[in-house]
C-alpha cells in the first residue's frame, strides 16, 4: 500500500464518531481522549472485558455512549472523523459509504484499503506527540518502533530529572 503522508490534527473539543466498542475501539477512544475530542460511541454492545474502561470514559464527559446498531443517519456533517471498529462489515458499509456522501475522513480499523486515513500508533511525552504508521504488512515492527520512541522519550524525561536534581 506504501507510506502515507502523516497529519496532525487539532481535536481538542472536535465531535468524532467512533462505531464499536471492543479491544480495538477502546484503545482508539484512549488515544482519542489524550487530545480532548468530543466522541460519541455507537455500539449495540460493550464486551465484558472493556466494560469498566468505557465506563471511566463516560465519566469523564468527554465520551458518550449510544447503545444500537449503526444506522446511516447517525453520521452527520458535525463529525470531524469516523471510526469504525466494530468488526461488522455492515457497520463498515454504512460508515464508507455516508462518510463519502458527506466528505467526512472514515477509517475502517478492519480494512486499510477502506479507509481515507490510518489511525496510527501514537506516543506522547512532555509537549510531544508522535505518530508511527507503516505500510500495514508488519504491525509488528510499528509497535517495536512505537515501544523504541517510547523509551526514548522515558530516557529523555530521566535525563530531565537527573540534572534538575544537580542544580
Amino acid at each position: 500500500m506504501g507510506l502515507h503522508f502523516p497529519v496532525f490534527l487539532d481535536i481538542e473539543d472536535k465531535k468524532i464518531l467512533l462505531v464499536g466498542a471492543g479491544q480495538v475501539a477502546v484503545r482508539r477512544i484512549r488515544t482519542l481522549l489524550l487530545f480532548g475530542a468530543d466522541i460519541a460511541v455507537i455500539a449495540r454492545e460493550v464486551p465484558e472485558g472493556q466494560r469498566q474502561e468505557l465506563e471511566e470514559f463516560l465519566e469523564t464527559g468527554k465520551v458518550r455512549l449510544i447503545r444500537k446498531c449503526l444506522e446511516k443517519a447517525d453520521i452527520t456533517p458535525e463529525y470531524l472523523l469516523v471510526i469504525c471498529a466494530a468488526g461488522d462489515p455492515e457497520a463498515d458499509r454504512i460508515a464508507k459509504e455516508r462518510c463519502q456522501e458527506l466528505g467526512i475522513p472514515v477509517n475502517i480499523a478492519s480494512d486499510r484499503r477502506l479507509s481515507d486515513f490510518y489511525f496510527p500508533a501514537v506516543v506522547t511525552g512532555e509537549n510531544l506527540a508522535v505518530g508511527i504508521a507503516g505500510d500495514g504488512e508488519d504491525h509488528g515492527r510499528t509497535a517495536r518502533a512505537a515501544a523504541l520512541i517510547r523509551s526514548c522519550l522515558a530516557g529523555e524525561e530521566e535525563t530531565k530529572k537527573d540534572k534538575g536534581d544537580r542544580t
